[in-house]
């Protein structure tokens, strides 16, 4: 996973730059529908990370 985690870490400080986002979410639950962790709820934050485009990486929930 830390190797997945630097290449992307690369790939976004290389391509930041040229308008290329490269994002990374971390997910710290079970992915299941109707749970803390369910795949449109997911979606939904992996969506806001890329529209937002202010920050590399946040974690899923946000409080793990």
């Amino acid at each position: 996973m830390s190797g997945i985690r630097n290449y992307a870490t690369n790939l976004h400080n290389e391509l930041k730059e040229k308008g290329v986002f490269v994002g990374h979410l971390s997910i710290g639950t079970m992915i299941q529908v109707g749970t803390v962790g369910d795949p449109d709820v997911i979606a939904d934050t992996w969506y806001n990370l890329f529209q937002k485009k202010d920050h590399f990486e946040e974690t899923f929930p946000a409080n793990f």
